[in-house]
């Protein structure tokens, strides 16, 4: 086995764990969060479907109080979670290189793809109690690539006989989550503050964990693809 190819197998290994331990860390910066939710600065802790997951990434929470703790454990977990992307875009264009057809498709997706990463990266790194407009900015884009992305790698792997077409399909989830997020926000916004918060912020655990769970089944597709080839 080549230097090359072990560094893919890592790459592959560390998409899977890395949404794992974000799961699991998030969930305790959440414990630590100092409270305050958009509607309700006064609520004690963090509320899981009024709160969104970048109050976890502020310094000072919405209720006032300093959030440091929660803001070292989320921003460290999210940016891991963000650069085992890279690792992963790349290993899993390698394999295409070969398939002329799929390789088209998979070469726009990961070009996106790189883009979601850094822009994904840039999210994290502008809490949005202190960039509010750039991290929102940097947000959009993140989530305007991604699902570019998983366009064009749900099309390479869905014509590729030996990718089981249930990677692909996951990739389709995540772009159809993208057009209903794109819906909620259109339609959510006449409604009231309240209402509107706890759509989005309930709808964006749904859309991250599912973007969570894909990714980490795209690392054992990609080893499973890669034992056949």
């Amino acid at each position: 086995m080549t230097i090359n190819k072990k560094w893919q197998n890592y790459a592959f290994i560390f998409i899977i764990i890395a949404p794992i331990q974000y799961i699991i860390l998030s969930s305790i910066a959440m414990i630590f969060y100092s409270g305050g939710t958009l509607n309700n600065h006064l609520s004690l802790g963090y509320n899981f479907w009024n709160n969104f997951f970048s109050d976890l990434g502020r310094f000072i929470a919405l209720s006032g109080q300093p959030n440091y703790i929660s803001f070292t454990i989320f921003t460290i977990s999210a940016l891991i979670m963000s650069i085992s992307l890279i690792p992963f875009i790349i290993s899993l264009y390698k394999l295409f290189q070969d398939k002329n057809k799929e390789n088209n498709y998979i070469i726009f997706g990961s070009i996106f793809g790189l883009c979601a990463a850094f822009f994904l990266i840039l999210t994290v790194l502008t809490p949005w109690d202190l960039f509010l407009g750039i991290h929102l900015v940097f947000s959009n884009l993140f989530n305007f690539c991604g699902a570019i992305a998983a366009f064009f790698y749900f099309m390479g792997i869905i014509i590729n006989k030996k990718y089981s077409n249930i990677y692909g399909l996951l990739f389709l989830l995540l772009l159809i989550l993208a057009f209903t997020y794109i819906f909620l926000s259109l339609i959510t916004s006449e409604f009231f503050n309240e209402d509107k918060i706890l759509i989005q912020a309930s709808y964006q655990k749904i859309s991250q964990y599912t973007f969570l769970l894909c990714y980490c089944v795209q690392g054992f597709g990609a080893i499973e693809y890669k034992l056949k080839i």
